[in-house]
Order: structure tokens, then C-alpha cells, then sequence
């Protein structure tokens, strides 16, 4: 009798086991299927709603009801099991409404499988069923990530909410099964079937109930509450967003039961997935393979497709500069708001910064312009010789507000800066702002890197990473790798070169006019003409200031600390300081130059002189007045008194003022072909000069570049060919 009645007593355990380990969901999101309905909108003119056309829907299958998925950009990928969804990161989520949502009053599991593309800005809910604290409830729920991507369950007990949070983070673009279960009092998190966490709570669970009940919905990859990021640095100046999940989300569970460590561990290893899971490449775009021309092309740079969505824009939405001699570019994006970049011939991204003002909410920049409302670029001249762009933006900060402007007519600071850029890939950046007072402190100009997701300021940087020198030959290198420089560089005196020392062929330089550095030049009584970014660096996650709240970044941020390279970001390592070039009462003008080379610093300086103190230039034949040479666009200015007038013009170089591969504009040549000739020697077309012409009002111009270095006097003869007597 005892024997049959253990065997009794263990039939029934058996069976509650098995029961318990076959607990069934309450609701299951596979996102196998997304139903898409495509409905006309029916509006009339005056009405304000905000018109859809697109709708989709996924299947809760439990009950066999759709539930909307909402957002501008999702995909059905492959998943764990079936299919998955791929949420955007910034506009895709899930909502179930109240009356689709099962009631949790007690134990309670839920599960996903989750690939990240990049980790939250700040708490983002897998499975979200709680009140917001704003409405000062604390009732449910919340399953998800925090912003270093450590997983953590929330429950609302009574006044607070009690979690545990995971001691690992998640790694970004791997599948990863996770587990959350409130059992008894004891919450516990499990990340691929493994126990990652466990807390027991101080008072019980405050589930929602009936009264309560009515007004919360359920959210998945969307946060409840609006926040500033985590790592905010000015949050004067950054706005509270929701945070969405960036990833892949597959196999969405939840149970009225608490899941046993066995039962995760067999949901984990029943569906653990071989396949990586498909999530773009994110790499900074810089366009199709290069033609082998020199000259800037119209295109719109596609980074990748989450990204790319809510752009409202054509075909021809940005601008790069090619080079036929390297593989380097000048590239003007939307995703940097158009400041422009040198990328190196490995693909390492540089930037001379913008002008800024501030307000009462703090920065005032082309940053802020998350969407380039406030900002174009335009094609000047794009020819043989050279390309000129335009880049207009406004001084706005996070909320459309302009720096210093006049309450009566509603104008604030704008800036045009125009890029001179000739095909040994030196430019002249030429930089106007046009303000109510423009004496007014501004900031001119920042040596600033931006990088690509994955990749570190040490990456990219050598730990000496910014060399430097005056016109005499002066030099120091200046390194962060035991700790960061001086905030003022004293060696060597009188800067007026950069050099930043990347890890690639083609480095990045600017330079200034030592004229414009002279003591009554330096804006504000500043001890040199340029400092280091010495400040907002934080060691233990990098030697160099390194921020994420630009490039790429939609949500309006004005200072995010970088703790991952998750996402694009940018690290700065200096500011120059002179003065200006041109001054009117609206008005200031700085001017630089800028580009790429494989010389060291003191190498450039031929160059700096060049721009500097350049040569003279006299006409000894040919009907041609000369202007002389304008910095603005490193270039001598002549012009033909008759269209195809032939010129002989001397250069004068010497050790101060030699010349290095000017430019020249003879304004009313015409389009009359011409030979030229270099100190009596037949020059080469590309060997030797380029030119192109320049549609101007009457005579077209002549643009032309001369490959020439030289400090001694150059004599050059332009000579037109005659003219066909039946033309």
C-alpha cells in the first residue's frame, strides 16, 4: 500500500513539474507576419491633422489579435525563430492597447530574443507595462535596458520602484535571449539562459489593477516617459525624448508564471540561432568609387537604412569633392549638417568646425540644425582648375531659436562660408557672419575628428596628435597619452600651422595668416592664437574629449558624453584664435587655409608664406591690369581688356613670398583656347596647369591653377590661338 502510494505521490509531483515547465504565454509577439494597409487619406483644405497613409500591423498570438507597428522605419528580418522585426531606433515601437493587454497581478516571467544596434540613450523598455511616475502611480512593470546595455526588471512596489540590473552588458550586433521573472518577492534577470542577476524586493509587487488598469497601455521598444539622454553634459540645452530600441526584437513572451532557471535555459538553447543577425552596416557614407576627376559632385550619401527614412530629400541632396592624384575627399553631408569634412584615403573624417554664438539655452551652431533646416550648400565654380562651394547656415540652438537676434526684424546670426578648394587638395575657407553685431564673442573654428560607429579617438589619432609650428620653423608636437595637454600651448610662440596626426597617408592641416595673429589681432586678450581642448575628458573611456550628440544624432542634445562607440561620434583637440580679414557693420570675415597633405608641418610652411606674404605679380605684355592676389581664394586676380588677349606676367617669388601652386583668375578672357608657357618652356596640360572657365555676366573668365613651387621669379606667357576665319 505505501509503495502505490509513493508512486502516487510521485506521479502527481511529476505532473505539476511538468505543468509548471510547460507554463504557456499569455501573450507571444513572434513578428513572423506584418500586415501593411496602405489607406488614401481623406483631407480637406483647413483641416491640422497629421495625415498617414501607411499602416502595419503584427499578430498577438494568444489571442489572435493585430496590434499596430508604429514608427517611419521598420523591416521584417530574419529571426530566431521565423521572423523578426528591425526597429529604427528612433520612431519604431509597439503599443497594445488596455484592452489587449493581459493583467499581471503576481508571478510573473517574460522573455525576448533582442540584437542591438546600438545601446539606448536611457532606459528602453523591451516589454513596458507600468504607470509613469509623472502621474505619481507606482503600479507594474518594466523589462528592458539601461543606457550601457545591462538588462534590468522593475517593479513597482509601494511609493517606489525596486530593480535588479545585470553586471554585463550586452555586446551590440549578436543575438541575445533574455529572461526577466518576479517570483515571491525575488527578481531575477537571465541573459542567454545564464542567471545575471538577482535582488529580493523589500516590499511586495504593486501590480495594476482594476481601478488603475484603465489607462496604461503596453509598449515594446519604446519608453513611457520622455528623458534627457544619459551622459548629457548642458541639459539647459537638451530636450526630454523618448528612447527607442535600436535593434532587432524576436519572440516577445510574456507568462503569468515564474519561468524556472531550467525552462529559460531550455527556451535559450531551443531556439539559440547560428545565423548572425541582419543589421546594416553603419560606416560615415563617402560615395560610390571615384571616377579618377577632379571636381565636386552632386549626391545624396546614403549611411544606412534606419537613418536614411525620415530624410525628405532627392537625389542630389549633398556634395563631394574628388581628387584625381589621391583618393582623399571634401565632403558636405546632411548627417554632419553640412559641416564640411576632409576624409582621409582610409576613410578617417576631419572638420575645421563652423562659427557659433550662444544664448540663454547655450550653443548656437549648425549642430543643433538636426534636419539642415537652417543650412544648404550650393556649387559656386566646378571646373579643372578648382571648386568653389557655398555652405549658408543660421546660428540656432536645440529649439530653432537664433543667437543675438533682433526682436524687430527677426533676424539673427547667419554665416556663409565659402570653400576655395584646388586639386593638390589645398583650400581657402572663407568665413562670413552676418549679425547684428558681429564683434560679438563667436567661436570660429575647432580642429574637430568625426568617427564612424566602432571606432575610438584612439583609433584614429596617434597619441601625439597635434603638431605645430610658427612661420620661423619653430615646431612641438603636442600628445594625450599620459595626460592632456596645456589648455595654452607655449611652444612654440606665434602658431600659425596645425598638423593632425592621423593614423593614415594623408593627414589634415589649417593654417593662419601670421598677420592675423599679431597681439592686437588675437580676439579678447587670449595668451595665443589657438588653445587645446583640454576639458570635458574623461580617461577611463578615452585620452581625447569624445561626445556622441553629433553627427547622425535626430534628437535635439547639446553635450553627450561618449561610453561606448555604439554610435557616430566626434572628439576636438583644438581652436584657433585670430582676427579678422574684412570688417563691415553687419558683418566679419576670417579666412584660413585648409586641406590635406603627406608633408610634416614644418614642410608646409613654403605653402603658409606663399598665402601669407605672396609674391607680386607685374604684367609685361598684353593689354591685362592686375588686381594683385586675394587670400580669400588663393588666387592672382587680372583682367583682359579684350576676350583671348595674349599676357606675358612675371611672378615674383623669393624665399619670403615663394611660390607654391597659385591660382589665377584673368576675368574677361573669354573661352578662346590658349597655349601657356613656364620661363620660356612649353607648359603640359596637367602636368604643368589646369584650367577651366567661369560663366560670369558678359565675357565668360578664365580660371587657371599652376603647378609651380618656386622662390625665385616665374615668368609665365599665355598665348591665345588665333581665331578660325569662318567662325
Amino acid at each position: 500500500m505505501l509503495k502505490k502510494w509513493l508512486i502516487f505521490c510521485v506521479a502527481i509531483a511529476l505532473s505539476f513539474s511538468q505543468i509548471s515547465s510547460a507554463a504557456d504565454p499569455v501573450a507571444h509577439w513572434s513578428f513572423d507576419e506584418v500586415e501593411v494597409e496602405n489607406r488614401k487619406v481623406e483631407m480637406f483644405r483647413g483641416e491640422t491633422f497629421i495625415p498617414k497613409e501607411k499602416f502595419s500591423f503584427i499578430k498577438e498570438e494568444v489571442s489572435g489579435s493585430s496590434v499596430e507597428l508604429q514608427g517611419k522605419y521598420y523591416k521584417i528580418v530574419d529571426g530566431v525563430k521565423n521572423k523578426a522585426v528591425l526597429l529604427d531606433g528612433y520612431t519604431a515601437f509597439v503599443q497594445v492597447e488596455v484592452d489587449e493587454v493581459p493583467r499581471t497581478t503576481g508571478d510573473f516571467s517574460v522573455e525576448a530574443w533582442v540584437a542591438l544596434g546600438a545601446y539606448p540613450k536611457h532606459w528602453c523598455p523591451i516589454v513596458d507595462h507600468q504607470r509613469a511616475v509623472e502621474d505619481g502611480y507606482f503600479n507594474g512593470f518594466f523589462f528592458g535596458l539601461d543606457a550601457n546595455g545591462r538588462l534590468l526588471l522593475k517593479v513597482a512596489t509601494e511609493g517606489k520602484y525596486e530593480q535588479v540590473v545585470s553586471k554585463e552588458h550586452l555586446p551590440l550586433r549578436e543575438w541575445k535571449h533574455l529572461a526577466g521573472v518576479h517570483e515571491d518577492g525575488v527578481l531575477k534577470v537571465y541573459i542567454n539562459g545564464e542567471l545575471a542577476g538577482t535582488t529580493k524586493l523589500t516590499q511586495p509587487f504593486k501590480p495594476m489593477d482594476e481601478e488603475e488598469y484603465f489607462s496604461d497601455t503596453l509598449l515594446i521598444g519604446k519608453s513611457r516617459m520622455k528623458h534627457r539622454p544619459y551622459g548629457t553634459i548642458r541639459p539647459e540645452g537638451t530636450m526630454e525624448v523618448n528612447t527607442h530600441l535600436d535593434g532587432i526584437i524576436d519572440e516577445v513572451k510574456l507568462y503569468h508564471d515564474a519561468l524556472s532557471s531550467s525552462d529559460i535555459s531550455k527556451a535559450y538553447k531551443a531556439a539559440k540561432p547560428s545565423a548572425k543577425p541582419q543589421l546594416p552596416v553603419r560606416k560615415l557614407p563617402i560615395g560610390p568609387p571615384s571616377s579618377g576627376k577632379f571636381g565636386v559632385i552632386p549626391t545624396t550619401l546614403k549611411y544606412y537604412p534606419s537613418w536614411d527614412a525620415p530624410w525628405h530629400v532627392g537625389d542630389n541632396a549633398d556634395l563631394v569633392v574628388l581628387f584625381d592624384q589621391t583618393p582623399c575627399r571634401f565632403i558636405l553631408w546632411r548627417g554632419t549638417s553640412y559641416i564640411p569634412h576632409w576624409v582621409t584615403e582610409n576613410g578617417i573624417w576631419y572638420n575645421n568646425g563652423f562659427n557659433e554664438g550662444w544664448n540663454e539655452r547655450g550653443s548656437c551652431e549648425p549642430m543643433s540644425d538636426k534636419r539642415t533646416l537652417y543650412s544648404r550648400v550650393q556649387i559656386v565654380e566646378n571646373n579643372d582648375a578648382r571648386v568653389v562651394v557655398m555652405w549658408r547656415y543660421g546660428l540656432i540652438d536645440n529649439w530653432g531659436t537664433f543667437a543675438f537676434q533682433d526682436p524687430t526684424t527677426g533676424w539673427g546670426d547667419w554665416v556663409e562660408e565659402t570653400f576655395t578648394i584646388y586639386p593638390d587638395m589645398v583650400g581657402v575657407r572663407s568665413d562670413t557672419i552676418y549679425s547684428n553685431a558681429p564683434r560679438a564673442e563667436h567661436e570660429w573654428q575647432e580642429s574637430m575628428m568625426v568617427l564612424s560607429p566602432g571606432q575610438r579617438p584612439e583609433d584614429i589619432l596617434e597619441y601625439g596628435a597635434l603638431s605645430v609650428a610658427n612661420i620661423d620653423g619653430d615646431e612641438h608636437t603636442y600628445s594625450w597619452e599620459h595626460a592632456p595637454p596645456p589648455l595654452w600651448p607655449k611652444d612654440p610662440k606665434n602658431i600659425s600651422l596645425q598638423l593632425v596626426n592621423t593614423k593614415s597617408k594623408y593627414r589634415p592641416f589649417s593654417i593662419v595668416r601670421p598677420q592675423d595673429i599679431t597681439e592686437d589681432k588675437i580676439p579678447h586678450g587670449k595668451p595665443q592664437s589657438m588653445d587645446i581642448y583640454a576639458g570635458e575628458i574623461r580617461r577611463e573611456f578615452s585620452v581625447f574629449p569624445w561626445w556622441n550628440h553629433w553627427p547622425v544624432a535626430p534628437r535635439p542634445t547639446d553635450g553627450r558624453w561618449c561610453m561606448h562607440d555604439d554610435r557616430a561620434a566626434h572628439a576636438s583637440l583644438a581652436h584657433w584664435f585670430w582676427g579678422e580679414y574684412q570688417m563691415t557693420d553687419n558683418s566679419a570675415t576670417k579666412i584660413h587655409l585648409h586641406g590635406m597633405t603627406d608633408k610634416s608641418v614644418t614642410e608646409l610652411i613654403p605653402l603658409s608664406k606663399s598665402w601669407s606674404y605672396p609674391a607680386t605679380l607685374s604684367v609685361k605684355k598684353g593689354d591685362v591690369l592686375s588686381h594683385g592676389y586675394d587670400p580669400r581664394d588663393m588666387a592672382f586676380h587680372l583682367t583682359a581688356k579684350k576676350p583671348g588677349e595674349s599676357m606675358t606676367f612675371e611672378i615674383n617669388g623669393s624665399a619670403k613670398s615663394p611660390v607654391v601652386n597659385p591660382g589665377m583668375v584673368i576675368k574677361g578672357y573669354g573661352d578662346r583656347e590658349f597655349e601657356i608657357k613656364i620661363d620660356g618652356k612649353e607648359a603640359e596640360y596637367g602636368e604643368h596647369y589646369r584650367s577651366g572657365h567661369r560663366l560670369a555676366f558678359g565675357e565668360d573668365d578664365l580660371i587657371l591653377w599652376l603647378k609651380i613651387e618656386s622662390e625665385k621669379k616665374v615668368t609665365v606667357t599665355i598665348t591665345a590661338e588665333a581665331e578660325d576665319d569662318d567662325d
